[in-house]
């Protein structure tokens, strides 16, 4: 899919137009003067369809072509959106995306709808339950929203699932392989995917599925990486990993339809090799098995399971108002590699719920004014498992509703104000657990939540060129409850707590931003600043114990995109943050290298000299961060999150050619072999996952369409 990224030159149309085209990185070339302008449709800002240029919210949508592209250098979808997403942390390299945020904060993942967060124990595997062979678009919301709500402090990651084709049977099929130039044997990443769809009739359908396995990966110095390298929080290597996606829908008539989708994802490592609690060369070097301590070894495969479901309806005249509703289902089992001298645990998640969005224009009141408005419901079963001991952790049942209503206010030429609110109430019971792990005992109960969250921004126009743009939302989430009752109390001195005891410990959190948006024809830039408060932030100490502080975000982000020609286009972003909390003892601390990324700079140069032959040269720079006095290094095990970050400039290259019926690609990741270690795994600061990057990787791709 291609966006060209020309915007309408007056009026609110040109000033949110550029609000897509800025933040968007540059997919192709200008447009021809008589070719019409394609503005995209998103439904994550205001839960409607509207187009980017009606929106009042800054947004990223990632297509098909480039997560396809991004896809065949790392197929973990925590690698493809840091590359893409300004404001979004760094990848992790890792299953995980813990320690990744958006603009300092946990973001809520959706896939169509349906929430793939575990927010009473937070697994951080939201970013890895589906395949990108799945995806056709990515639609991202910078700052907490209220929209969605039920987490979203941070912002909303919206995965939209493959389309049907409108023909009546169209494919594809792509085979690929990767390995390391620095050591090829046992290396390998073989890729296959395939899919059918079509229309016929009323009818339409889609069917496609993947199949990756992969080969231990390695550094830039030919040595092997722990295939856990975050020291069990999950990882790819020696892993074998499944999709299934099937979609089929059918139009009642002119005005509804009906449609069913579900998407499986199966992830697991069989690994021969784990990772030493001792560094090596500076490194957490990876051992065999067989070398490794009795109790370093795995009771059960590490791995991600998760199946998700849901039937839609539309109706798009229902007594003057467009109806959505979409009921849904998810069940995600997670287990967690093992960490020597602890039990292997993991967490089951079963959830079902349905969102009811009802567009109706205010045809009482004058202009063109609308009211967006409905209701939400959500079930989630969480049941973290220890296959070696006891729980620690209380089994969990949430129980959460919500209403909202938005109000869309048309100002002719002049812009457009949006301004809202939803009301969440959210109940959680909890299980009784005899020994946590600080060895208290936490009592079952009943922990009630009520919150009211509001929403309001708008878009100024002040030139053909330039406008100006502002919102303030809010965000409210539980913020891992099943972590904090896990180690609630002092260590080890037997204390009885009552669930109800932590009620207070939900965040409500208000995000404030303010930007500048240009847009000439060939050259889009823009200039945002962000600022976010919560009087209950969640973050760990130097134990890596939760904590509850009030915290401050602030941050800027630039972004820019130039049409030098038909055939070439270059671009990049700039994200950068600072955060602060309260302590103890009430002075002010720098939020963690968990939460807080260090600078993070993004260009490419896209140029086709030949029809058929496109190349893309891309970076990420990640800058250096040294603001915690008490980290001594990875030997020292002092400050959890503090760890010191050596930055690092990361080049990859893609170079796509039309070879008979199809696409030949050639992807290199890492093209000039840096040697480093991942942000995260510098920011934890501890031996166990003190891990390096991968090495430079060469992949050859062919994709033909059928």
């Amino acid at each position: 899919m291609t966006f060209h990224n020309r915007c309408p030159r007056t009026g609110l149309f040109a000033a949110v137009c550029m609000t897509a085209t800025a933040w968007t990185p540059a997919m192709a070339q200008e447009a021809p003067a008589d070719e019409a302008t394609f503005d995209p449709v998103v439904v994550s800002a205001t839960r409607t369809e509207s187009t980017v240029s009606q929106t009042a919210r800054s947004v990223t949508i990632i297509d098909a072509e480039t997560i396809q592209r991004q896809a065949s250098l790392d197929r973990n979808l925590s690698t493809i959106l840091a590359s893409e997403v300004p404001g979004l942390g760094p990848s992790t390299q890792a299953a995980t995306n813990f320690g990744q945020t958006l603009r300092g904060r946990n973001f809520l993942v959706l896939i169509d709808g349906i929430p793939q967060s575990t927010p009473l124990r937070d697994a951080s595997r939201d970013l890895n339950t589906i395949s990108p062979a799945s995806i056709e678009r990515v639609e991202v919301v910078r700052g907490g929203t209220a929209a969605y709500g039920f987490g979203a402090t941070g912002g909303l990651i919206n995965i939209i699932t493959k389309k049907s084709e409108d023909a009546p049977t169209a494919g594809y099929s792509a085979v690929g392989v990767r390995y390391s130039t620095e050591e090829f044997d046992d290396s390998g990443i073989f890729e296959t995917e395939h899919g059918v769809s079509g229309t016929r009739g009323a009818w339409d359908y889609l069917f496609s599925g993947s199949l990756v396995e992969r080969q231990g990966l390695f550094d830039a110095e030919g040595r092997r990486i722990p295939p856990d390298p975050l020291g069990s929080q999950g990882g790819f290597a020696d892993s074998t990993e499944y999709s299934l996606l099937g979609k089929v829908g059918y139009a009642i008539d002119d005005l509804q339809r009906v449609q069913f989708m579900v998407n499986h994802l199966d992830n697991e490592q069989e690994s021969d090799f784990t990772f030493d609690t001792e560094l090596r060369d500076g490194r957490t070097p990876a051992i065999p098995l067989s070398e490794a301590p009795d109790d370093a070894r795995f009771v059960r495969s590490p791995g991600t399971r998760n199946t998700v479901a849901n039937i839609s309806y539309s109706h798009a005249n229902l007594a003057g108002s467009t109806l959505r509703l979409n009921s849904y289902y998810g069940d995600q089992e997670i287990v967690f590699g093992k960490f020597p001298g602890f039990s292997q645990g993991g967490i089951a998640s079963e959830k079902f719920g349905s969102r009811t969005t009802i567009d109706t224009p205010l045809t009482l009141l004058p202009g063109a004014l609308h009211l967006i408005w409905g209701a939400d419901y959500l079930r989630d079963e969480t049941d973290p498992v220890s296959f070696q001991a006891p729980d620690a952790v209380p089994a969990m049942e949430q129980d959460a509703f919500a209403g909202f209503a938005e109000v869309e206010i048309p100002l002719g030429d002049a812009g457009l104000i949006r301004g809202g609110l939803r009301h969440e109430v959210i109940s959680v019971d909890t299980a009784t657990v005899d020994s946590n792990r600080s060895g208290n005992r936490v009592e079952a109960g009943t922990l009630d939540y009520d919150e009211t969250l509001f929403n309001l921004g708008g878009v100024l126009y002040l030139s053909p060129q330039f406008d100006l743009f502002a919102s303030f939302s809010q965000g409210f989430s539980l913020a891992d409850i099943g972590r904090v009752l896990a180690d609630a109390g002092p260590f080890e001195e037997r204390v009885t707590f009552q669930a109800e005891d932590f009620e207070s410990e939900a965040q409500k959190t208000d995000n404030y931003e303010l930007g500048l948006r240009w847009s000439d024809g060939r050259l889009s830039t823009s200039l945002a600043v962000f600022y976010s408060r919560s009087d209950n932030g969640t973050t760990f100490d130097d134990d890596a114990q939760i904590r509850k502080f009030a915290e401050d975000i602030h941050g800027a982000e630039l972004t820019f995109d130039y049409t030098v020609s038909d055939m070439t286009t270059f671009g990049g972003t700039v994200s950068r943050a600072k955060g602060e909390r309260e302590s103890a003892d009430g002075t002010e601390v720098k939020l963690d290298g968990t939460r807080i990324a260090p600078l993070k700079v993004t260009a490419y140069f896209s140029h086709s000299p030949l029809p058929g032959w496109d190349n893309r040269l891309q970076l990420t720079h990640i800058g250096d961060r040294d603001e915690f006095p008490n980290a001594d290094g990875p030997e020292s095990f002092a400050g959890f999150g503090e760890g010191e970050i050596d930055g690092y400039t990361l080049v990859d290259l893609v170079s796509s050619f039309a070879v008979g019926p199809g696409t030949l690609q050639l992807s290199v990741s890492n093209l000039l072999n840096k040697d480093y270690v991942p942000m995260i795994n510098q920011a934890f600061n501890i031996p166990s996952a003190f891990s390096s990057g991968p090495g430079r990787m060469v992949g050859l791709n062919y994709r033909l369409d059928w």
